[in-house]
């Protein structure tokens, strides 16, 4: 299988959501869709409500809309839209509204896991099997961004920048926020999988130089 048969879009219009208590959450980037190292997803909660979990996995969230507060090991953030956060894996952590307003935000994950493998945060589940150590034996600090204090990277016309990297402890992920400017960024490949969710403005997607899709 080629790489441009692997390539898929989606948008998030054609995704059902997964109701949970106090919000929706639709899975953007999973297995079903070809990808093997990565999974994203968009997650909206309503004023008021919380979510609050444990897993496996590294996760990086992105507000896109709303404030509130993202709670990591007992450190509570305040977070709003440009605002993102890294959670280490095995982290407690909770998302909560304390807005009038919906706060949506779109997060990643990696190495995917399962729905099962999502744990309330308390009981705290047993995370002895985790492939490194606990937070506080690692050193592996959650992390708050904003994009608007981070320098941006040029490349030519485009810009980028950088908000979660192995410089914040991510052993797993990449998150950046990158503005193309009208007309078509020069070809590029690299040995990771990458999910890009379109923040603003529209475009076309090009693998091995043959259109697959539009963006918008």
């Amino acid at each position: 299988m080629s790489v441009q048969q692997r390539a898929r879009l989606r948008h998030q219009s054609e995704i059902s959501g997964l109701p949970l208590e106090g919000g929706t959450l639709q899975w953007l980037v999973d297995r079903d869709l070809g990808a093997l190292h990565v999974m994203a997803y968009r997650l909206t909660l309503d004023p008021g409500s919380a979510i609050s979990h444990v897993h496996r996995a590294e996760e990086v969230l992105y507000v896109l809309e709303g404030s509130g507060e993202a709670r990591v090991e007992g450190v509570t953030h305040r977070v709003g839209p440009g605002q993102a956060i890294f959670i280490p894996e095995g982290a407690e952590h909770t998302c909560v509204n304390t807005s009038a307003q919906l706060l949506t935000l779109v997060g990643a994950m990696a190495p995917p896991i399962d729905l099962d493998e999502i744990h309330p945060a308390m009981p705290r589940p047993d995370l002895s099997e985790l492939t490194s150590a606990s937070v506080s034996e690692s050193g592996v600090a959650p992390r708050m961004m904003d994009e608007r204090e981070v320098t941006p990277t040029l490349m030519g016309e485009r810009s980028f920048r950088v908000l979660v990297s192995p410089d914040v402890g991510s052993r797993q992920m990449t998150q950046f926020t990158g503005v193309i400017p009208t007309g078509r960024a020069p070809l590029h490949a690299h040995p990771h999988e990458e999910a890009v969710y379109i923040l603003a403005g529209t475009g076309r997607l090009w693998i091995e130089d043959e259109p697959v899709g539009d963006l918008r």
